[in-house]
């Protein structure tokens, strides 16, 4: 159960355009005033559900759906290219797309109805998404070799690229870089830091010492258990009840807001080239899945 759940391959003049706006290119980088300079945050919304959870980045990310897309367009040139060098290579069975909440434990377990169900665990997942040996590929080291490379000429075709390597990445992984960063800077912004106080208060109310939602979230002895138990369930609903209460979420949003909105402005450039490069991608995507 990761702390804050997060997702993720531009071309290199992308990259150098991305670093420059990381960097700052001047005086004082984006970096160094984030670290320093807290936000100012607008009006605070009550928040009691992960549903209503909304980012100024989410702009620039690709949706689920869009993700899948790339992923099957990938799939189908990998076989094309193992087929034409005379490989069986079957393409995989993805699972289907499970419609639900991308920003669900973004700020850990808001729903306490929920939390008395299944603790920090969440829902139980079923074996449609394991992956296990595909079928109906070769599998000597030749062909292994060769998927290797399909994999990469796919990339790079979606890309628009004559060629990638494995130390390319795409446009997503910018935008995820972003969103860790001001992710952690609103966690040590003060007011947040303040909101966590009440929570943590909440909490020592009930029963139970943990400094921050992430304290309770993480508790090593979750992981003991393949399902919650009685006490993780408990704890988890308290912490729910708490963050309800005190509108952590609210306040968490309303800070975390603010850096990404700064950082859209301090990266407008790179940015418009993330959504510029994702649009041209799906484009070849829905070509290659003959959709267009």
């Amino acid at each position: 159960m990761a702390a804050v759940p997060r997702r993720t391959t531009i071309a290199p003049a992308f990259l150098a355009l991305a670093a420059l706006a990381l960097a700052g290119c001047g005086s004082s980088s984006a970096d160094d005033r984030g670290a320093s300079e807290p936000v100012a945050t607008g009006s605070v919304s009550k928040i009691t559900s992960a549903k209503e959870l909304a980012f100024p980045l989410d702009a620039y990310e690709l949706t689920p759906q869009q993700s899948r897309q790339l992923d099957l367009a990938q799939d189908r040139l990998v076989t094309q290219c193992m087929s034409k060098q005379g490989f069986p290579w079957a393409e995989p069975q993805r699972p289907a797309l499970v419609e639900g909440n991308r920003h669900n434990r973004r700020y850990g377990i808001l729903d306490e109805a929920e939390a008395r169900r299944t603790g920090y665990h969440g829902p139980q997942q079923t074996g449609t998404g394991a992956k296990g040996r595909e079928t109906g590929r070769d599998s000597s080291d030749a062909a292994q070799k060769a998927a290797g490379t399909c994999v990469l000429e796919a990339k790079a075709k979606l890309n628009g690229k004559k060629t990638m390597d494995k130390a390319d990445t795409t446009p997503d992984a910018f935008v995820e870089q972003l969103i860790i960063q001001d992710a952690e800077r609103a966690e040590q912004d003060p007011q947040v830091q303040k909101a966590f106080a009440k929570w943590s208060a909440c909490m020592d109310d009930r029963g139970f010492d943990y400094a921050d939602p992430w304290d309770s979230n993480n508790d090593p002895q979750w992981g003991e258990s393949e399902t919650a138990t009685d006490r993780e369930r408990q704890v988890a609903a308290a912490d729910a009840s708490c963050k309800i209460e005190n509108n952590l979420a609210g306040v968490w949003l309303a800070v975390e807001t603010a850096y990404q909105q700064r950082t859209i402005e301090e990266n407008a450039e790179a940015l418009a080239g993330v959504k510029k490069a994702n649009e041209d991608a799906l484009r070849r995507a829905a070509d290659v899945l003959g959709d267009s």
